[in-house]
């Protein structure tokens, strides 16, 4: 049976996903509008926005951060699964325990160093939109912890994951 605790961080984690979600949604139809106008703008008006280019760009950027914490929440990310099929019971749940131990590793690493990329980025700014750099780098961080966060949560589902009296075994109550 899965614990109060455990039940409430999935429905927050979900919440999280969800706004997340909406974010990348958002971002992307900016993206698309934004390049559309450019596109009438540089061949219907025979002008150009000097700030497309990189809005476009930069709401890419955050799009793709935010959807790796999106993708981790839907089990979305790429993997070899030859091994895991193979595996059942306790084996299979180390295997999935050590894959996610490395991704948080990973994903901690990476947003610690992207944290100190966004805080040497303070001051700059960007050439056309006039924000400041650190802004976008801020993306890289962000994307970590919600990865992070739905990789700890993955683990604290399926610990606690109820299984099917007929497939449940003495070790699969890890």
């Amino acid at each position: 049976m899965t614990p109060a605790w455990a039940a409430t961080f999935d429905r927050v984690c979900d919440r999280v996903n969800r706004l997340t979600e909406i974010a990348i949604g958002l971002l992307i139809a900016a993206t698309v509008a934004v390049t559309f106008l450019q596109v009438v703008f540089r061949y219907g008006l025979d002008s150009s926005l000097s700030w497309s280019e990189e809005f476009s760009r930069y709401a890419f950027i955050w799009a793709i951060f935010l959807g790796s914490g999106a993708a981790t929440r839907r089990g979305q990310h790429m993997a070899v699964d030859l091994m895991r099929e193979a595996l059942a019971g306790p084996a299979r749940w180390l295997l999935e325990l050590f894959i996610a131990l490395v991704g948080v590793v990973f994903f901690v690493v990476f947003g610690y160093a992207a944290y100190l990329l966004t805080a040497n980025a303070m001051g700059q700014i960007s050439t056309a939109l006039e924000i400041p750099i650190a802004l976008i780098y801020i993306s890289a961080p962000i994307g970590a912890v919600l990865t992070v966060l739905h990789l700890v949560n993955g683990v604290l589902q399926a610990r606690f994951r109820p299984t099917a009296p007929a497939a449940r075994t003495d070790a699969a109550a890890l």
